[in-house]
């Protein structure tokens, strides 16, 4: 008949479950009696236990965790002390160095004055270099001591490498602290010239800032807004344009062609850019009879581009006659290649 077990530590776990006393020869039996239940037989651990045990171990730990990071600042301070002593040390030797270099200098002029007076006060500071080297050497001496005592009870290269560790950390943070700071004020400058109807000097603005900030959502929304602006715009333009195309088409074919052809074709939708082109293709049409150009040709590369091409007389080459979304190569009055006139249909 089994019964049941109440643990109250993981040591207790560990005896119940003699671990100790287990025999590599025995482990078939145990395996299909676990693989039967799925937890260990006759033995049922206290789950209120186990977890105020672990509830106890992370409190140690969180301890554990503020007890080293007070030994890590203390440590750091003596690093700083340690640093001021060098520091003292290297002042200390630089002085004995600018004193032995007076000293020098001083007995040289005793050596060679010519006036007695400028050898006895050469001879002063000779006096006066030669203690000021001799103090200096002391001090540089006596911080070097310092700063060995100092040493000897620090982990230098630990502590060294712990430093670095931090300083770019703050470099880290001071750089992302940057970032975040031209980011939003480039935003700020996107968002403006939106506003303002710039599209252009907010996509300009945005375009480094995407490049720096490739998954940023604010930068990823604004350009959608940015193009969602910039489209209706062009939409409300193109659609005003066919509207002034179709009023002026009988009587002035010409300014019909020419309001059409400003028409940027770019990124329009397809039903808006068909209609642009069948606009700007019918005024063309009637713009060819005005002017006595017989069988004009029309030639479309793409969807909603193109240009029509014709020839005075007979005789003579083709020249553009109008082009849409072909600029800057395809100005009005330019001569037409071979290749493109045989790709080119008649214009009805």
């Amino acid at each position: 008949m089994s019964h049941s077990i109440t643990l109250k530590s993981f040591a207790e776990l560990g005896e119940a479950l003699n671990i100790g006393d287990l025999n590599p020869d025995d482990d078939e039996a145990p395996a299909e009696e676990i693989t039967r239940s799925g937890v260990l037989p006759n033995h049922s651990p206290d789950l209120t236990t186990l977890l105020a045990d672990l509830e106890s171990a992370g409190a140690t730990l969180a301890t554990i965790a503020r007890r080293d990071e007070e030994a890590r600042a203390t440590a750091l301070r003596d690093l700083e002390r340690y640093d001021s002593l060098v520091a003292q040390q290297r002042e200390a030797e630089e002085a004995q160095e600018r004193a032995s270099q007076v000293r020098r200098e001083a007995e040289t002029l005793n050596e060679e004055a010519f006036a007695e007076e400028a050898r006895a006060r050469a001879a002063e500071v000779v006096r006066i270099a030669v203690e000021a080297e001799i103090a200096a050497i002391d001090a540089a001496k006596h911080w070097e001591q310092e700063a060995e005592h100092v040493a000897a009870q620090l982990d230098l290269e630990r502590l060294l490498a712990e430093r670095r560790r931090q300083e770019e950390a703050e470099k880290a943070k001071a750089a992302a602290a940057e970032k975040a700071r031209r980011l939003a004020g480039s935003l700020a400058q996107a968002q403006a010239a939106l506003e303002a109807g710039r599209f252009e000097e907010a996509n300009g603005l945005l375009g480094p800032l995407a490049k720096e900030n490739p998954d940023n959502p604010e930068v990823s929304s604004l350009k959608t807004i940015i193009a969602q602006r910039e489209l209706s715009v062009k939409v409300s333009i193109a659609e005003d344009v066919i509207w002034q195309a179709r009023r002026v088409f009988r009587h002035d074919p010409a300014a019909a062609v020419a309001c059409l052809e400003a028409v940027c074709v770019d990124g329009l939708p397809d039903e808006l850019a068909r209609q642009v082109f069948g606009e700007w293709a019918r005024a063309c049409s009637r713009l060819c009879r005005e002017r006595g150009i017989a069988e004009p040709l029309r030639y479309a590369p793409e969807p909603g581009r193109g240009a029509v091409i014709g020839r005075k007389y007979p005789d003579e080459g083709y020249v553009v006659v109008s082009a849409l979304g072909m600029w800057p190569e395809w100005q009005t009055g330019s001569p037409v290649g071979e290749r493109h006139v045989r790709r080119a249909r008649p214009l009805r």
